[in-house]
């Protein structure tokens, strides 16, 4: 009996140009309004009567330290023919046979825009960052794990739906789950909801 084999691939984080632009939203601004806040009404009368204004910065700061941490678990693997995929909160599991590998496309984002995001179903959606559950702007409904890059892999599943991903090597992902294919021998037959 063969050994089973795991491959891990890395996909795209939260970092860079959307990880400030998510903190000014989230973290500086509701600290400058409170801030504001402070100043119109002069301290002494803030700490009287309007401490609880601190709440909504702490939980807007407390929310986005978890987003940007739990985005660093973001990555797939490969093991006996099954695709499983992590992203922040969120995880999808999918046997390669019910991917339709031959309609599977690396692309360029700016190029397929029918492909991008179009409305979050269950999932985190920032500027620049995507994970979870979305409808995308062609009608699919797909689990999503993409940042900023400009290359993303889309991965259909038989039936409908797919995988909208941002492995940092997607070349090397489709190689892996097109050889994966060849090595498990189709189970359509037996896996549910892939016809």
């Amino acid at each position: 009996m063969p050994e089973s084999t795991q491959m891990s691939f890395e996909l795209a984080t939260l970092e860079g140009r959307p990880l400030l632009l998510g903190a000014l939203l989230l973290v500086l601004a509701p600290w400058l309004i409170l801030g504001g806040s402070i100043a119109a009404q002069g301290f002494a009368a803030w700490k009287a009567h309007g401490l609880h204004e601190i709440t909504a910065p702490l939980v807007c700061t407390a929310v986005w330290a978890v987003v940007a941490l739990a985005s660093r678990r973001s990555h797939a693997t490969l093991c006996d023919g099954v695709l499983s995929v992590r992203s922040t909160f969120y995880r999808c599991s999918v046997p390669v046979e019910a991917l339709d590998l031959a309609k599977a496309r690396l692309f360029d984002r700016e190029e397929r825009t029918e492909l991008g995001t179009a409305r979050k179903r269950n999932g985190v959606g920032l500027p620049g960052f995507h994970s979870g559950h979305f409808k995308l702007k062609n009608g699919e409904r797909a689990f999503v794990a993409v940042a900023s890059g400009r290359w993303r892999l889309w991965l259909p599943r038989r039936g409908g739906g797919g995988l909208l991903l941002e492995p940092r090597n997607a070349r090397a992902m489709l190689d892996a789950l097109r050889a994966a294919m060849q090595a498990h021998p189709a189970r359509l037959a037996a896996a549910p909801g892939t016809r």
